[in-house]
């Protein structure tokens, strides 16, 4: 047995929270000794839930989450992206086919294309619905301490928060459907009321705007709630916001312009590679209505105008794709480290 007399154990601060040493952006805690490994990681104390990390923390945390986990993010996009771009071009193509707006309306139509047209729009909201559970549910993970490791691991942890993705769309789907169902009820009402009384519709119409606002940021949360487990989600997602509307507000704001940023740098470059947007769909290279003095234009041919090509698709896809890595993870990633200063990890 080695001699350990005079042995003195390491020095160091006192016990408590310190940058993380492999993250600086982010806390973790000294026990006196050593660092504890396993504790998460969220870029501030678990103690601190009456604020929000400051706002420099919090993006570079989201960024750095975000990209770290790269490879997974990869595997949900390549899964999930192309499905709902094809699917939606496509389903406009199908649409359009035969089309031709005129004078007296619009000749062509056949009833026996829209189940068709249908089945592709729902196939592009599921794989888009999916697409995005499965990359929250990789954020809120990596947010709850799960490190990235090799490409390997990394492709397996995509797939896996894939899996629980899809496992928590039906719970989506309810929530969802609810919503609707209330937003439709609210809808009728109003119309009722501006049927009944129209100045009163559009006094109400006018308060309704603020209102919808306040509750897109109160519940700005509840995609995270749905994906963090069973419970309402509206619930959660509005402890989170629960006396910080303002801060929820601005972050959400400043998210959102940053991401737009984003997303156009990668639409615009995929805009040049395909040859065009929307105003050179087509052969005709845009759509012109020319009107002559009885009022009457030049029919339209929609099959023409809204002929996306194989090429455009296929560029549409592969910018779907970045858009998820580059854009769609980090606004994960950054709702989840506001979700979890208030909302515990589940067991």
């Amino acid at each position: 047995m080695p001699d350990l007399s005079g042995f003195e154990p390491p020095s160091g601060p006192p016990a408590g929270w310190y940058p993380d040493p492999y993250n600086p952006a982010q806390q973790r805690y000294w026990d006196g000794r050593a660092w504890d490994l396993s504790t998460p990681v969220v870029g501030f104390a678990p103690g601190d839930t009456d604020a929000y990390p400051d706002v420099g923390d919090w993006l570079d945390v989201s960024f750095r989450s975000a990209y770290r986990r790269w490879a997974a993010s990869a595997l949900i996009a390549v899964v999930t992206a192309p499905i709902t771009s094809v699917a939606s071009y496509v389903a406009i193509d199908r649409l359009a086919s035969g089309l031709v707006i005129t004078d007296d309306g619009v000749d062509g139509w056949t009833s026996g294309r829209l189940p068709g047209v249908i089945l592709l729009f729902v196939l592009g909201s599921l794989a888009s619905a999916i697409g995005g559970l499965g990359l929250t549910r990789l954020m809120l993970d990596t947010v709850d301490g799960e490190e990235p490791g090799s490409i390997t691991s990394e492709l397996a942890a995509g797939a896996r928060a894939l899996g629980r993705g899809l496992a928590a769309l039906p719970r989506a789907i309810g929530w969802f459907a609810l919503l609707m169902a209330a937003f439709v009820a609210a809808g009728l009402i109003l119309v009722v009321i501006g049927a009944l009384i129209p100045v009163l519709g559009v006094l109400i119409i006018l308060a309704a705007i603020p209102v919808f606002v306040w509750l897109g940021i109160t519940w700005s949360f509840a995609v995270v709630a749905v994906v963090d487990g069973p419970g309402n989600p509206f619930t959660r997602s509005a402890e989170t916001v629960r006396g910080r509307w303002w801060s929820t507000f601005g972050r959400l704001l400043l998210l959102g312009i940053i991401m737009w940023l984003v997303s156009l740098i990668i639409q615009t470059v995929g805009t040049v590679v395909s040859g065009g947007g929307f105003g050179s769909f087509g052969s005709g290279g845009g759509t012109t209505i020319e009107i002559d003095s009885n009022g009457n234009f030049d029919p339209i041919v929609l099959d023409d105008e809204l002929d996306f090509g194989a090429w455009f698709i296929t560029v549409s896809a592969v910018t779907s794709v970045l858009g998820t890595i580059l854009a769609s993870s980090v606004t994960a990633a950054a709702l989840s480290v506001l979700y979890r200063t208030r909302i515990l990890r589940r067991p």
